[in-house]
Parts: C-alpha cells; sequence; structure tokens
C-alpha cells in the first residue's frame, strides 16, 4: 500500500480553497443552570453577550504539518488557535512540543480549549514499529488523555484509511466504517488503537470523538492529476472538501453520539469508500471528483 495521507510534511498550502466561512456556534442559553428569581439581570445579559462573542479555541497538534497548513489558512480568522508541533522550524505561531513525553508545560496548553484536532504523528505507512511507538501510540495517548482531563469537548483525530486498507484486493463491495478492520500496516494499526482508545475516552468522560479514515491528501496544490494510479485517485481528498471535512467535523451537532468514525474522501468516481456516516452524521457534502476531468472529455 503507498502513501496516501501525507498528515504531516512541511510543505506549506498555497492553493487551498475553503469554504465560505459559517457563523460560529453561540452558547445555548437554554442549557445554563436555572437560576431562580435571581434571573439574568442586565449586567449578567452583557456577560453572557460577551461569551456569546468568543470564538471556538481549537487546538491543533502537528501544526506543522501538511493537513495542518491548509486547516491553519482556513481557520485564520473563525477560531482561536494553539498550535503544537514537535519541530516547529521558523513558525513563530507553533509551540514546540514534543507529546510522546508527558510534559506540565504542553499539557497547560490544553486547558480552555473547546476542540482538539489531532493530527501529529509519523504519516510513513511503510514505517516500522520502533519509528511508531513514540509519536503514533504514546503521543496520542498522551493527548488524549491530556484533552479528557483538561474538560476539553472534542476531540478530532486524523485517523486513515490504512486501517481498512487490505479491503483494497478484497472484491469490489463499498468500503463502510463497520466494517472489520483489516489494516495494512503497523503504521494502520496505530491508527486503530487510536479510534479504539478514543472511543473508550468518549465513554469515560464527557467528550465526543470524531475519527476520521482520510483519504490521500498531497502537499501543496493537491491536484488529482499528480497522483500516481488509479487506487490513489479513488482515495483522493482534495484540500477544498478536506477543510469541509474538518469544519463538520468541528461544527456538527451529532445529538446523543460520543464516538463516531468516518470515511473521509472526496466525491470521486467509482471508489468504494462509502461516505454515508460523514453525510449523514457530519454533514459532509464533498464536491469533488479526481476523475471529473477525464469523464469530462469522455463525454465529449
Amino acid at each position: 500500500m503507498r502513501s496516501d495521507d501525507n498528515h504531516h510534511g512541511e510543505s506549506p498550502d498555497t492553493a487551498s480553497n475553503p469554504p465560505d466561512e459559517s457563523e460560529l456556534p453561540f452558547l445555548d442559553r437554554e442549557e445554563l443552570v436555572f437560576l431562580g428569581d435571581d434571573a439574568l439581570d442586565p449586567e449578567s445579559e452583557s456577560e453572557l453577550d460577551e461569551i456569546d462573542s468568543l470564538p471556538r479555541v481549537v487546538l491543533i497538534t502537528g501544526a506543522s504539518g501538511n493537513i495542518a497548513r491548509k486547516l491553519r489558512v482556513a481557520w485564520a480568522d473563525m477560531y482561536e488557535l494553539v498550535l503544537l508541533d514537535k519541530n516547529p522550524a521558523d513558525d513563530p505561531d507553533v509551540i514546540e512540543a514534543d507529546l510522546s513525553i508527558l510534559d506540565d508545560e504542553w499539557i497547560t496548553h490544553f486547558h480552555g480549549v473547546d476542540t482538539v484536532v489531532h493530527l501529529a504523528g509519523n504519516p510513513d505507512e511503510f514505517s516500522p514499529w520502533e519509528a511508531l511507538i513514540g509519536p503514533n501510540l504514546d503521543a496520542q495517548a498522551n493527548v488524549f488523555n491530556a484533552a479528557a482531563l483538561a474538560g476539553v469537548e472534542r476531540i478530532v483525530f486524523a485517523s486513515s484509511n490504512h486501517v481498512m486498507g487490505l479491503y483494497e484486493n478484497q472484491g469490489d463491495d463499498p468500503i463502510t466504517v463497520d466494517m472489520p478492520p483489516m489494516p495494512d500496516s503497523p503504521y494502520g494499526v496505530t491508527k486503530l488503537v487510536g479510534e479504539r482508545l478514543g472511543q473508550s475516552l468518549s465513554r469515560a468522560f464527557d467528550l465526543t470523538f470524531i475519527a476520521l479514515r482520510l483519504g490521500w491528501v498531497q502537499h501543496g496544490r493537491n491536484r488529482p492529476d499528480t497522483l500516481p494510479h488509479e487506487w490513489a485517485r479513488k482515495l483522493w481528498l482534495s484540500n477544498a472538501d478536506l477543510i469541509h471535512l474538518f469544519d463538520c467535523a468541528v461544527e456538527a451537532e451529532i445529538e446523543d453520539r460520543d464516538f463516531l468514525v468516518a470515511n473521509g474522501m472526496s466525491r470521486n468516481h467509482g471508489m468504494r469508500w462509502d461516505l454515508s456516516e460523514a453525510a449523514e452524521l457530519l454533514g459532509y457534502l464533498p464536491k469533488d471528483d479526481a476523475f471529473a476531468e477525464a469523464r469530462h472529455h469522455s463525454a465529449t
């Protein structure tokens, strides 16, 4: 199986096409504790208005990587961003943090955060176990626990199609999220472990955990004509659809669900990846198709 999700590359995205920004969510006053006869006076109403106007605080791990850079461009004016990365290079907005080692210094940045988007890790699916244990197992366990203990409301986890990678050669049936996992590599196993840990965490703590089994996201412009083969094109996740998917994962009202796994690809013609969960529960409606240009030429 070839590289497809490229979560944490260093190349900045210069051509992402984010969808229109939606209105930020406000505090639901009906959920406030009943105050009896001492109900809200004008002064406390003013304080609530100030709370209403505050943007959601989103912490991104792996903030210097490929996907994170695309999200940062789209979310710069939408959210208050807290950015962590083990290797921030010369990026002054990113806080250096080795998440594979529990450290109070980086844990403090989780306090006051509404949503954690966990992208950090080794993105190379060819990596041996010894190269994955720290960044893909220890780090994700530390991040999830830090988020839960800090009272974070939601974790969005960048899982991978590699959790189901061996289905590539298993017939032509749709690949749904409720089928038995079939990881194609130690890398895929680490992503499955992250999903299962997140499910356990969501049951033990009052938080929502959303795992996105991402498709192929190239660096920079991420054009489908630079993908190496047909299976890669069927896994393609365009820049615009990537941003839309993560927008949905951060904002969606999932009602009584506290755990969700969803496939995350574009609307690629002939692909086997089922997007029902993402569409029905997150409102994710991708628009791009890796085969659109070829289909247009064949039709004419």
